[in-house]
């Protein structure tokens, strides 16, 4: 993933400090461990329906129909993960536009920052979208903290810009 230079320069809130239980402070709060917050911002060409699965600090798109994030009218776009451009690779099957490939898989990334492995809520704001969009696996320990979020211009006709944010708030 050559993208993860890319990512150097996004915003993301940093990891804490945690250090070994001889050193932790008497008056730390319980949640001082808890790992932090997960802020996303994807954006990018949509046309049709696809799924954006991240898990851990790993990234990646699964599609379904129409052409791919990124890839409508033969053209490749990036994706923009909170602002930093990342252009996936695809099978390319039977083209560079993975038209109605049913489940085809991109390349992934990494993350700075990843979904936490702690009990949460997930939410989402769509911020630019044509249609309504929503998470269709909440991360939890029984799915391995593995988060999907539904991105898609289904039925809508043609391609657009969109822009998603995706939170998942460490239960307190």
């Amino acid at each position: 993933m050559a993208s993860l230079a890319l990512l150097a320069g996004c915003s993301f809130s940093a990891l804490p400090s945690v250090g070994a239980a001889a050193d932790a402070q008497p008056d730390a709060p319980a949640d001082a461990a808890l790992p932090p917050d997960f802020h996303l911002r994807v954006g990018g060409l949509i046309d049709g329906e696809s799924h954006l699965i991240i898990k851990g600090t790993t990234v990646h798109w699964q599609h379904y129909t129409f052409a791919a994030p990124g890839r409508w009218s033969f053209a490749i776009d990036p994706i923009t993960l909170d602002g930093t451009g990342w252009y996936p690779t695809w099978p390319d099957v039977p083209n560079t536009e993975n038209r109605d490939c049913n489940g085809c898989q991109s390349s992934s990334t990494e993350l700075p920052i990843g979904v936490p492995r702690a009990p949460s809520t997930t939410s989402w704001t769509e911020v630019q979208t044509r249609r309504a969009q929503g998470i269709v696996q909440y991360p939890s320990a029984a799915n391995d903290y593995e988060l999907i979020v539904l991105i898609s211009d289904q039925g809508v006709g043609g391609a657009a810009q969109y822009v998603v944010d995706v939170d998942v708030k460490v239960n307190r």
